[in-house]
Formats: structure tokens, C-alpha cells, sequence
């Protein structure tokens, strides 16, 4: 599985990115200095958009199904995903719609989306491929690519009250498309679970968009150094990778794998470092996580590490709705 360097490392935690993720800031390099706060970034008339709330594309009052995806994804966990660091401003790019109007200056490449069936009180939940205009809709991946079948999972969710999760985890391959076109790069996550979810009255938005937390000196563009951003989170999505499967994902921009780059060491090999390992072969970093037990790690299992991001999502339209 390999990462083409413009989102590829985004995809990693995708959601997540994987989503995923602070910046969403375009090709501009934020500022050394912090802008001054207390600034307002309103969205202005330019911006067309169905609730503002959010910057949704549609209106799903009185919907009894209906789609959203997620505008933002912010990487926790691991430090070395963290919103600041390159990873995670590359997922931000990634998962932000190109709309410079709503203060949006994304590639929108990397869409994670959530569908809902209010009846049925299910969430549909899995990747989509990139569109050239988002305002068409998006649609839910269901097909084999390189041998994986790539698919969205379903959970059942009491819709009655405005929030949804899922705290049985499910494995998904998420799959993440690239600025440069081409096959995705498929990322494996283990146990994902949504917590903690909450819909608008009119479910429309999973958190707002912050426009008292943006500065208009720096653009109205997120500020992960310090804890700026274009959206006010309102779910949680928690998983994790063993050390082998990052092991099979190569960074190429790094020039590294991404059990490499989670690591901090590498074993120096050409043309893509990987993870240094054992004289029997077994990768020799121990992570935070236990595959077997899907739990903290401890002497006798350490082969994984815990991921953790928030996420915000607006309203857009679901072509096909679930394919499940």
C-alpha cells in the first residue's frame, strides 16, 4: 500500500483520515508568528451554502435519510499525527472542500461519509471517491481494488435523540484518494468505533463551523499551533493499526514507511525505510496497543498503536445512499 506524497500521509489515520487534521490551509505556510485573536471570520453572501451553520451543501430537514461528511478530522493520538505536525496538516488538506468563498481552501480528496437511516435507526459510514464538484454528491466505495474488498460498514444507532455512535468496533479499509489521481491508497484500521456523535436539530451538522476562532490576517485559515480551526468538532472516532500494516504503508515524500515515520526509527533502507526489526524478524518497536486483546499494551503484546481524532461534518448529498 503506498502514499503518494501530497496526501498520502493524511490518509494514514484517516480517520480516520482518515478527515483527519488541522489545517485544511491550502499550499500557503501558515505564519511563524500566531495571528491576534478575537478577530472575526463570518461567512460573508459569497458563500452559497444551505445552512451556514456548517457550510452544508444541502438541507436534510425533515429527511428521513440522509448524508454528511466529514469537513474535518483532528488527529490525538498518536503525538506524531497531532493537528501541528506535517501529517496532520496534510490529512486537513486532504479532508477540506476547495471553496475559497466559505473560507475553504482545501483539495477535498479525502472524503469519509455518514449515512442515515432514521427508520431503520442505522449509519452507514466508509469512503468515497474524490468529485469535481461537490455540490453533485458523493459516493460510498463498494468495490475490489488490488485484491481488498473495499466497502463502508453499518452500525445500528438510536437516531431518536440526535447523537450516534458506535462503541462495538468494526474493521474497515478506508480508502484515501490523492490530489494526483490514480489508484487510492488503502489504509487498514482495526476496531473503529464513533463516539459520542451529535446531529443539528435539523441534521444537517456534526459541530460548526468557528468563525470566532479563525483571524482574517491569517486568511480565515486554520491555525493548528495554536489550536485554530475551521470547524467546532462534535464526534470522536477511536481505532487502531498494528505495526505491520503501517509497516506496508509507504510514505513516499518521507521516503519512509509509516511504521517508520510513527517510530522515530528506521533501518535506513533504499528506496523506503521501514521499521527496524528483530533478528527473528519481528518489528522491534513496542506500541500502545495490543492487536489480540484490542487493548492498552503490556510486556507480553505491544504490536499496535491507539489512534484517536474529533470530527465535524456537514450535509452533502449521498448518491445511492448505503450500498449495504
Amino acid at each position: 500500500m503506498r502514499f503518494s506524497n501530497v496526501a498520502a500521509s493524511l490518509a494514514a489515520f484517516g480517520l480516520l483520515s482518515l478527515g483527519v487534521l488541522g489545517s485544511g490551509c491550502g499550499d500557503d505556510t501558515p505564519p511563524s508568528q500566531p495571528p491576534p485573536s478575537g478577530a472575526n471570520c463570518g461567512l460573508t453572501a459569497e458563500c452559497v451554502s444551505a445552512d451556514p451553520t456548517c457550510i452544508a451543501l444541502v438541507d436534510n430537514a425533515g429527511q428521513t435519510e440522509f448524508g454528511l461528511r466529514m469537513s474535518q478530522i483532528i488527529i490525538s493520538k498518536p503525538a506524531t499525527l497531532a493537528a501541528a505536525s506535517f501529517i496532520g496538516k496534510t490529512v486537513a488538506g486532504g479532508v477540506a472542500l476547495d471553496d475559497t468563498k466559505c473560507n475553504l481552501s482545501g483539495q477535498g480528496t479525502f472524503s469519509w461519509l455518514l449515512h442515515f437511516d432514521t427508520a431503520t435507526n442505522t449509519v452507514c459510514t466508509g469512503g468515497a471517491k474524490p468529485v469535481a464538484n461537490p455540490a453533485d454528491g458523493f459516493s460510498f466505495v463498494n468495490e475490489m481494488i488490488g485484491g481488498f474488498n473495499i466497502t463502508p460498514i453499518k452500525f445500528s444507532s438510536d437516531l431518536s435523540q440526535g447523537t450516534f455512535e458506535v462503541t462495538e468496533g468494526q474493521d474497515i479499509i478506508v480508502p484515501v484518494y490523492t490530489a494526483e489521481g490514480g489508484a487510492p491508497i488503502l489504509l487498514p484500521l482495526k476496531k473503529a468505533q464513533i463516539l459520542g456523535g451529535k446531529l443539528s436539530s435539523n441534521n444537517n451538522c456534526v459541530g460548526t463551523y468557528n468563525a470566532e476562532g479563525l483571524d482574517p490576517l491569517n486568511l480565515c485559515r486554520p491555525f493548528p499551533e495554536e489550536n485554530q480551526f475551521t470547524f467546532v468538532n462534535a464526534g470522536k472516532i477511536e481505532g487502531y493499526i498494528t505495526l505491520e500494516d503501517a509497516d506496508a504503508v509507504e510514505v513516499d515524500l518521507a521516503k519512509k514507511s509509516l511504521c517508520a515515520l510513527l517510530t522515530g526509527k528506521d533501518d535506513a533502507a533504499m528506496p523506503i525505510a521501514k521499521c527496524v526489526r528483530d533478528a527473528n524478524g519481528k518489528i522491534d518497536y513496542k506500541g500502545d496497543w495490543c492487536d489480540a486483546t484490542n487493548a492498552a499494551a503490556d510486556a507480553s503484546c505491544a504490536d499496535a498503536v491507539q489512534l484517536g481524532a474529533e470530527f465535524a461534518a456537514s450535509a452533502v448529498k449521498i448518491n445511492g445512499g448505503c450500498p449495504l
